[in-house]
């Protein structure tokens, strides 16, 4: 059998978003950046000749937090939360260049998203989807019979 669609969609949103598929996260700084795509249990439905499918999908991306040693605490606060929000836009954006992913999939629904900051150690931003697909039934490795 062929590669079947769910791999080589999570693999295509995988590269969108330059990333790595199910990697623990991060512990120090020398693993940062980092950019991790974790799939959930699918939910299914479908009609005659197809199954559609629903995955959750987290992606969350971590870096170093910026230098904020010579500015005030309100200052080194907003600049920590620029660059995690920047970090969040960035993972929009690479998402929704295709958002089917090469045909692969019927599209995406946002479902969250959030910051995290650390003074003077990591940002994180992570936001979660939940990717519509579908295959022909009894044939996970084609989109159509």
């Amino acid at each position: 059998m062929a590669t079947p669609i769910r791999e080589r969609l999570l693999s295509a949103l995988t590269t969108a978003v330059a990333g790595e598929y199910g990697i623990p996260a991060p512990e120090d700084e020398r693993d940062l950046p980092v950019t991790i795509v974790q799939d959930g249990a699918d939910e299914a439905g479908g009609s005659y000749g197809v199954v559609a499918w629903t995955t959750p999908v987290a992606i969350g991306r971590a870096a170093a937090a910026v230098d904020t040693s010579a500015m005030t605490p309100t200052a080194a606060r907003a600049a920590l939360r620029a660059q995690a929000h920047d970090m969040l836009a960035a993972l929009w954006v690479a998402l929704e260049v295709d958002d089917t992913f090469g045909g692969l999939a019927d599209g995406f629904d946002a479902d969250g998203q959030s910051i995290q900051t650390e003074l003077g150690q990591f940002v994180f931003a992570e936001l979660a989807i939940r990717l519509r697909w579908h295959h022909a039934r009894g044939k996970p490795d084609q989109i159509d019979e």
